[in-house]
C-alpha cells in the first residue's frame, strides 16, 4: 500500500508532467483567473485522463503492435480522446442537466487539451500493463490538479502585489510557473 502511494506521489508532485515537459501551460494559464473554473477544469482533466491512459494502452496493446499499424497511433489517441470527451459530455448532460452550460464551455478546450495526447504519447513507454495505465492516468491528473489549484493562488497573489509594469499579467506568472517547477524538481532525489 506505501508503494502505491509512493507511486502516486512520485508521479503527481515529483515528475508533474506538466512542469517537466511544460504541457498544458496553455489550459494553465486560461483556466487559472478563478478558483471554480481551476476546479472545474481540473476535475475535467483528471477524469479524462483516468480514461484515457488506459484506453491509450488498450489500443496500443490489441490493435497498433498485433496489426503493426505504428503510423496510425497518433490518429488513433486523437480519435480516441474526442469519443471519450463528447460522450462524457453527452452522460453529463443527461444525468446532470444543472452543469450544462459548464460543460459546453470546458469541452472544446479539453478537446485540444495537450496534456491528454502528450501524456498518452508519453505513457508508451512507461507502462507496462493495464493497471499501471489506471495508476499513471489518475495520478498525472491528480498532479494537473494540483498545479492548476497552485497556479490559481499564485495568480491570486501577484495580481494584488506592486510590480513593474513590465512583468504584469503573463510574464510574471510564467516566471512563477518555472520556479514552481525548479522546486519541485529539487524533490527528484527523493525518488
Amino acid at each position: 500500500m506505501s508503494d502505491l502511494f509512493l507511486l502516486i506521489f512520485n508521479t503527481a508532485i515529483i515528475n508533474n508532467l506538466a512542469l517537466t515537459y511544460l504541457v498544458g501551460i496553455d489550459l494553465q494559464v486560461a483556466a487559472s483567473q478563478r478558483m471554480n473554473t481551476a476546479w472545474l477544469m481540473g476535475i475535467a482533466t483528471l477524469y479524462c485522463l483516468s480514461l484515457c491512459i488506459p484506453g491509450a494502452y488498450l489500443i496500443n496493446q490489441f490493435i497498433i503492435i498485433p496489426f503493426q499499424l505504428q503510423y496510425l497511433d497518433l490518429l488513433l489517441y486523437v480519435m480516441m480522446i474526442l469519443i471519450i470527451v463528447l460522450s462524457s459530455k453527452n452522460i453529463v448532460h443527461r444525468l446532470l442537466p444543472l452543469l450544462i452550460d459548464k460543460v459546453d464551455k470546458i469541452t472544446p478546450i479539453l478537446l485540444i487539451n495537450s496534456i491528454l495526447l502528450a501524456v498518452i504519447l508519453l505513457q508508451e513507454s512507461q507502462i507496462n500493463s493495464f493497471f499501471d495505465s489506471i495508476l499513471f492516468g489518475f495520478s498525472t491528473g491528480i498532479g494537473f490538479l494540483f498545479l492548476l489549484l497552485v497556479v490559481t493562488c499564485l495568480r491570486e497573489r501577484i495580481d494584488n502585489e506592486n510590480i513593474p509594469e513590465a512583468f504584469r499579467g503573463l510574464p510574471i506568472l510564467l516566471i512563477a510557473i518555472g520556479m514552481l517547477s525548479m522546486g519541485l524538481m529539487g524533490l527528484s532525489g527523493l525518488q
